[in-house]
């Protein structure tokens, strides 16, 4: 259960990645699903970098508000992605790597994340490993200069 004042940031974002010749476009034909953002072989890394993408990169990100619960977050993309669990198995044999993105950061007063058992059943079923990343946010960062 969430504070009212509590600053939460949550979310979550299914990854397909492939450095074997494999793309995004391919990817977005065979699941039938436009992604929320895809990145190419080729492709420049940043608007302003000379570096070069080296691996192809299909990324679906769920579009809920930040401020939720992280399971929400792993439902909505799985409601999208587990009618086409197949075909992400086929794309995971076929030497694309996927993965669970999922992001958790809140206030200095704590914010516990839960998963429970029928969430982690349905995730085990799909291709990929979770990885997770979480920091503290703060709300009045004071300074204090010494001499």
């Amino acid at each position: 259960m969430l504070r009212d004042d509590a600053l939460v940031r949550t979310g979550a974002t299914f990854r397909l990645s492939g450095d074997h010749g494999g793309s995004a476009a391919y990817v977005t034909r065979l699941l039938d699903l436009e992604p929320s953002s895809a990145f190419e072989v080729g492709d420049r890394v940043g608007h302003r970098s000379r570096a070069i993408r080296r691996v192809s990169l299909w990324l679906l990100s769920s579009d809920l508000p930040p401020g939720g619960e992280l399971a929400d977050h792993l439902h909505w993309l799985l409601d999208r992605l587990e009618p086409k669990a197949d075909t992400l198995w086929q794309l995971a044999n076929q030497g694309y790597t996927a993965d669970w993105f999922c992001l958790a950061a809140s206030d200095p007063t704590e914010h516990a994340i839960e998963l429970d058992r029928p969430l982690l059943r349905r995730l085990l079923a799909m291709p990929g490993v979770c990885s997770w990343t979480s920091w503290a946010m703060t709300t009045d960062i004071n300074v204090r200069s010494y001499r």
